[in-house]
């Protein structure tokens, strides 16, 4: 099962239209900006700083919403929601699974890129 959805994908390529490199466009920024995000997520978890958790899981989640990630995104969605309740509980998604997945929304929009061109 892929790690994307697809209504998300398809409706970046029909925005685009014919021809269009939108979709390349915005995995390109996907990819700019999210490694840092994760790095601050990684740290602030090890660090149990819950602003820091609560800032980067949103940033995160939203990121990965738009382009149809949307295990990663509930899994960021539970992180924030428990740094903002003020505590991490041991139900909370650990680092490494939001790595494992986060990895896996990164292959499957690679081969998305595959597809359009």
């Amino acid at each position: 099962m892929s790690p994307l959805q697809p209504e998300p994908i398809q409706s970046i390529r029909e925005l685009g239209g014919e021809g269009s490199d939108l979709l390349e466009q915005i995995v390109r920024l996907y990819f700019d900006t999210t490694p840092a995000l994760m790095v601050r997520l990684k740290s602030a978890l090890a660090a149990s700083d819950l602003e820091e958790i609560r800032s980067a899981a949103h940033s995160l989640k939203s990121s990965s919403a738009n382009l149809g990630a949307r295990n990663l995104a509930q899994m960021c969605a539970a992180l924030e929601a428990s740094a903002r309740a003020g505590s991490i509980g041991t139900d909370a998604p650990k680092a490494e699974a939001i790595e494992h997945e986060y990895q896996a929304v990164c292959a499957a929009l690679l081969t998305e890129l595959g597809k359009s061109t």
